[in-house]
Protein backbone atom coordinates (compact mmCIF):
# COMPACT_ATOMS: atom_id res chain seq x y z
CA UNK A 1 0.00 0.00 0.00
CA UNK A 2 2.92 2.00 0.35
CA UNK A 3 4.06 2.29 -2.93
CA UNK A 4 0.84 2.80 -4.40
CA UNK A 5 0.36 5.73 -1.77
CA UNK A 6 3.78 7.35 -2.65
CA UNK A 7 3.79 6.87 -6.51
CA UNK A 8 0.21 8.23 -6.27
CA UNK A 9 1.30 11.19 -5.06
CA UNK A 10 4.42 11.45 -6.88
CA UNK A 11 1.63 11.54 -10.28
CA UNK A 12 -0.34 13.88 -8.35
CA UNK A 13 2.54 16.34 -8.13
CA UNK A 14 3.21 15.24 -11.74
CA UNK A 15 -0.22 16.04 -12.75
CA UNK A 16 -0.83 19.84 -11.15
CA UNK A 17 3.37 20.81 -12.65
CA UNK A 18 2.09 19.81 -16.47
CA UNK A 19 -1.63 21.66 -16.06
CA UNK A 20 -1.60 24.41 -13.81
CA UNK A 21 2.00 25.32 -14.29
CA UNK A 22 3.65 24.35 -17.65
CA UNK A 23 0.36 23.56 -19.91
CA UNK A 24 -0.22 26.66 -21.97
CA UNK A 25 3.54 26.80 -22.55
CA UNK A 26 5.07 23.25 -22.11
CA UNK A 27 3.83 19.83 -22.65
CA UNK A 28 5.54 17.29 -21.45
CA UNK A 29 4.09 14.05 -20.51
CA UNK A 30 5.40 13.40 -16.97
CA UNK A 31 2.38 11.18 -15.89
CA UNK A 32 3.20 9.11 -18.47
CA UNK A 33 6.68 8.64 -18.21
CA UNK A 34 5.99 7.99 -14.54
CA UNK A 35 3.40 5.41 -15.37
CA UNK A 36 5.62 3.63 -18.00
CA UNK A 37 8.77 3.66 -15.54
CA UNK A 38 6.67 1.89 -12.68
CA UNK A 39 4.88 -0.64 -15.00
CA UNK A 40 8.77 -1.89 -16.02
CA UNK A 41 8.93 -2.53 -12.10
CA UNK A 42 8.00 -6.13 -11.04
CA UNK A 43 4.75 -5.27 -9.52
CA UNK A 44 1.72 -5.30 -12.17
CA UNK A 45 -0.40 -4.81 -9.20
CA UNK A 46 0.97 -1.49 -8.49
CA UNK A 47 1.43 -0.56 -12.39
CA UNK A 48 -2.37 -1.54 -13.14
CA UNK A 49 -3.71 0.61 -10.02
CA UNK A 50 -1.12 3.72 -10.43
CA UNK A 51 -1.89 3.31 -14.39
CA UNK A 52 -6.01 3.26 -12.80
CA UNK A 53 -6.02 6.13 -10.66
CA UNK A 54 -3.86 8.82 -12.76
CA UNK A 55 -5.35 7.78 -16.05
CA UNK A 56 -9.19 8.82 -14.28
CA UNK A 57 -7.11 11.68 -13.25
CA UNK A 58 -6.51 12.92 -16.43
CA UNK A 59 -9.87 11.84 -17.76
CA UNK A 60 -11.56 13.93 -15.17
CA UNK A 61 -9.69 17.01 -16.10
CA UNK A 62 -9.52 16.79 -20.08
CA UNK A 63 -12.50 17.64 -22.54
CA UNK A 64 -12.00 14.04 -24.36
CA UNK A 65 -14.50 11.20 -23.69
CA UNK A 66 -14.22 9.51 -20.23
CA UNK A 67 -11.92 6.58 -20.40
CA UNK A 68 -9.74 7.74 -22.93
CA UNK A 69 -6.48 8.64 -21.10
CA UNK A 70 -7.51 5.78 -18.50
CA UNK A 71 -6.99 3.35 -22.05
CA UNK A 72 -3.53 5.32 -22.87
CA UNK A 73 -2.21 4.69 -19.44
CA UNK A 74 -3.04 0.61 -19.85
CA UNK A 75 -0.96 0.89 -23.32
CA UNK A 76 1.89 2.09 -21.34
CA UNK A 77 1.45 -0.69 -18.85
CA UNK A 78 1.86 -2.92 -21.85
CA UNK A 79 4.07 -1.82 -23.60
CA UNK A 80 6.17 -1.59 -20.57
CA UNK A 81 5.78 -4.67 -19.92
CA UNK A 82 6.38 -5.72 -23.44
CA UNK A 83 9.57 -3.90 -23.92
CA UNK A 84 11.07 -4.93 -19.98
CA UNK A 85 11.91 -8.86 -21.84
CA UNK A 86 13.72 -7.47 -24.55
CA UNK A 87 15.69 -4.38 -23.63
CA UNK A 88 18.38 -3.67 -20.63
CA UNK A 89 17.36 -0.43 -19.42
CA UNK A 90 20.27 0.30 -17.41
CA UNK A 91 21.73 2.04 -20.31
CA UNK A 92 20.34 5.70 -21.22
CA UNK A 93 19.44 4.95 -24.66
CA UNK A 94 17.45 1.87 -24.41
CA UNK A 95 15.99 3.98 -21.91
CA UNK A 96 15.01 6.70 -24.12
CA UNK A 97 14.40 4.82 -27.03
CA UNK A 98 11.90 2.54 -24.61
CA UNK A 99 9.75 5.51 -23.70
CA UNK A 100 9.59 7.19 -27.43
CA UNK A 101 8.55 3.74 -28.23
CA UNK A 102 5.99 3.53 -25.68
CA UNK A 103 4.52 7.26 -26.03
CA UNK A 104 4.49 6.61 -29.48
CA UNK A 105 2.43 3.61 -28.90
CA UNK A 106 0.02 5.47 -26.51
CA UNK A 107 -0.68 8.53 -28.97
CA UNK A 108 -1.12 6.31 -31.96
CA UNK A 109 -4.10 4.22 -29.48
CA UNK A 110 -5.03 7.83 -28.87
CA UNK A 111 -5.58 9.37 -31.77
CA UNK A 112 -7.34 5.98 -33.14
CA UNK A 113 -10.19 6.18 -30.27
CA UNK A 114 -10.26 9.81 -30.66
CA UNK A 115 -10.83 9.86 -34.69
CA UNK A 116 -13.33 6.74 -34.38
CA UNK A 117 -15.41 8.37 -32.00
CA UNK A 118 -15.64 11.41 -34.47
CA UNK A 119 -14.30 13.66 -31.67
CA UNK A 120 -11.67 15.13 -33.78
CA UNK A 121 -10.58 15.38 -37.52
CA UNK A 122 -8.44 12.68 -38.53
CA UNK A 123 -4.50 13.44 -38.74
CA UNK A 124 -3.41 16.22 -40.03
CA UNK A 125 0.44 17.33 -40.74
CA UNK A 126 0.49 20.37 -38.09
CA UNK A 127 -1.45 17.81 -35.40
CA UNK A 128 1.66 14.98 -36.06
CA UNK A 129 4.64 17.28 -36.13
CA UNK A 130 3.53 19.21 -33.36
CA UNK A 131 2.64 16.06 -31.10
CA UNK A 132 5.95 13.92 -32.25
CA UNK A 133 8.24 17.34 -30.65
CA UNK A 134 6.28 16.44 -27.62
CA UNK A 135 6.89 13.02 -27.69
CA UNK A 136 10.65 13.44 -28.64
CA UNK A 137 11.08 15.70 -25.47
CA UNK A 138 8.60 13.85 -22.86
CA UNK A 139 11.23 10.97 -24.76
CA UNK A 140 14.28 12.68 -23.64
CA UNK A 141 13.33 13.00 -19.62
CA UNK A 142 12.96 8.98 -19.31
CA UNK A 143 16.50 8.72 -17.86
CA UNK A 144 15.70 11.50 -15.28
CA UNK A 145 12.10 9.56 -14.78
CA UNK A 146 13.82 6.30 -14.58
CA UNK A 147 16.08 7.34 -11.75
CA UNK A 148 13.08 9.53 -9.81
CA UNK A 149 11.83 5.53 -9.98
CA UNK A 150 14.68 4.04 -7.98
CA UNK A 151 14.77 6.76 -5.95
CA UNK A 152 11.75 6.64 -4.72
CA UNK A 153 12.11 2.93 -4.56
CA UNK A 154 15.27 2.46 -2.17
CA UNK A 155 12.93 5.51 -0.28
CA UNK A 156 10.62 2.79 0.21
CA UNK A 157 13.05 0.26 1.68
CA UNK A 158 14.31 2.43 3.88
CA UNK A 159 11.51 2.70 5.05
CA UNK A 160 11.25 -0.73 5.55
CA UNK A 161 9.10 -1.78 2.59
CA UNK A 162 10.25 -5.16 0.33
CA UNK A 163 9.17 -5.62 -3.16
CA UNK A 164 7.25 -9.02 -3.71
CA UNK A 165 10.79 -10.05 -5.38
CA UNK A 166 12.35 -9.71 -2.07
CA UNK A 167 9.97 -11.30 0.09
CA UNK A 168 10.58 -14.82 -1.65
CA UNK A 169 13.84 -14.66 -0.55
CA UNK A 170 12.50 -15.00 3.27
CA UNK A 171 11.50 -18.55 4.27
CA UNK A 172 9.09 -18.52 7.91
CA UNK A 173 10.98 -19.85 10.90
CA UNK A 174 9.14 -23.11 11.87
Amino acid sequence: MAPFILFSLVGLGFFYLQNLVFFPHVRLDFLALLIFFVAWRPSLALALSLALVLGLLKDSYAATPVGLHLGASLVLVGSARFFRRRLMLQRMGSQVLAALGALTLQEVWFQVIIVILRFQSPFTRDLITYRGLEILATAALAPLMYQLVQGLERFLRLLGWLPLRDLTRFKPSA
